[in-house]
């Protein structure tokens, strides 16, 4: 009866976990360049289950497995593209190939592919949260406001090439999600030599904000499910207690 109850409560905080992460999804469904987090279940190791005494007082008889409980796996990444939204804005630049912008930050270089960028005072591409974008050869500008962006990344302003964006290739489950669009890795990331990119556009977030809907409403079917066990679990160890063991 008491394992029930831990049983129980481990689905309660797994259900809890998924709806934190599908309330993220929902509220960067706006988000440019942000990908779906992806959180599964992952069962606790089950316990074999034998009953004692069979035809002789040694006897013991297999009656199965007994599962210990359950809890959320390390969240994913969907990196499935999101849809291109045109904005004719010079300074949005959007990857249609995969791979992700390089930017620098305090705690060093960082990857995202929000590539909704913007020119500073001084004319360098920069992140909408000041973080300087790298190329080949590393911060890039000055710019005027003329510059424009070739299909490979080349950085064209004045008619002369400037400088190539720095775009990286990154397994999924090396990344780590720093904020909303930002994200560093756990291990050595290789330039891409196949990044496309296209000017005046943005990849705007790829939540599927129905399917997070329906997520949502599992979740809290599966929460119920635990809580009412629960309530179950406890009114039997009442009487178990209050009633039983008067007798």
């Amino acid at each position: 009866m008491i394992r029930g109850l831990y049983t129980s409560a481990t689905g309660m905080l797994a259900a809890q976990t998924q709806s934190e992460v599908i309330g993220d999804n929902v509220a960067n469904v706006k988000t440019p360049g942000y990908k779906e987090q992806l959180a599964s279940n992952i069962s606790f190791p089950s316990l074999l289950i034998q009953r004692m005494g069979g035809n002789q007082a040694s006897e013991t008889v297999q009656i199965g497995g007994l599962g210990t409980g359950v809890g959320v796996d390390r969240a994913a990444l969907s990196n499935v593209q999101g849809a291109l939204q045109t904005t004719d804005l010079k300074t949005d630049l959007a990857l249609t190939s995969p791979g992700y912008f390089v930017v620098q930050t305090p705690g060093g270089e960082r990857y995202t592919r929000n590539g909704h960028f913007q020119l500073d005072a001084n004319g360098m591409l920069q992140s909408p949260d000041g973080y300087a974008l790298l190329g080949e050869k590393g911060t890039i500008g000055p710019l005027s406001s003329e510059f424009t962006v070739k299909v490979d990344g080349t950085v064209m302003d004045k008619g002369q090439g400037v400088d190539r964006l720095r775009v990286v290739d990154i397994p999924t489950d090396a990344l780590k999600r720093e904020g909303q669009s930002l994200y560093s890795a756990s291990q050595p990331v290789q330039v891409s030599t196949a990044a496309q990119v296209l000017q005046g556009s943005i990849e705007v977030s790829n939540v599927d904000l129905s399917g997070q809907m329906v997520q949502m409403m599992t979740v809290m079917k599966a929460y119920e499910a635990n809580q009412k066990v629960i309530q179950t679990e406890d009114s039997m160890l009442d009487k178990a207690v209050n009633e039983v063991g008067k007798i």
